[in-house]
């Protein structure tokens, strides 16, 4: 079954790289680089798996993670940062991101963890990993 995938990054060659990494799988993938944008598509589509920049042009990516939660609340959310603080990585936890990637990031083990949680319901948020 194709999971639908949205990749949230203001940086294109983010947003370029995660999607041809994930293109070869049975995925649909929905891009946007703005806040704005994805409160618009989260609000039309039922989402699978979220990678999330957290730092936005137009807003928090946290804020939209509590969003992806209500209305998705099985998918696998996947926080992108290039701030690994301490606070962000609690605030990542209490929105019940499964991962906290800190960029640069490293595409495989990033695409290990997809794998590794494809079709797997949601973990606790004290299950969180920092990739």
């Amino acid at each position: 079954m194709t999971k639908r995938v949205l990749i949230l990054d203001d940086n294109a060659d983010n947003r370029k790289l995660l999607f041809y990494a994930l293109m070869s799988g049975d995925y649909e993938i929905h891009q946007a680089e703005l806040g704005s944008d994805v409160a618009r598509l989260i609000e039309d589509t039922q989402f699978d798996l979220a990678l999330l920049d957290i730092e936005l042009p137009d807003g928090d990516g946290l804020e939209l993670a509590e969003k992806m939660r209500d209305r998705c609340p099985d998918a696998v959310v996947i926080m992108l940062s290039a701030n690994d603080n301490i606070d962000r990585l609690e605030q990542a936890r209490k929105v019940g991101a499964h991962a906290f990637v800190v960029k640069p990031f490293n595409l495989p083990k990033v695409l290990e963890f997809i794998q590794n949680c494809d079709g797997s319901p949601a973990g606790s948020s004290a299950d969180m990993q920092v990739l």
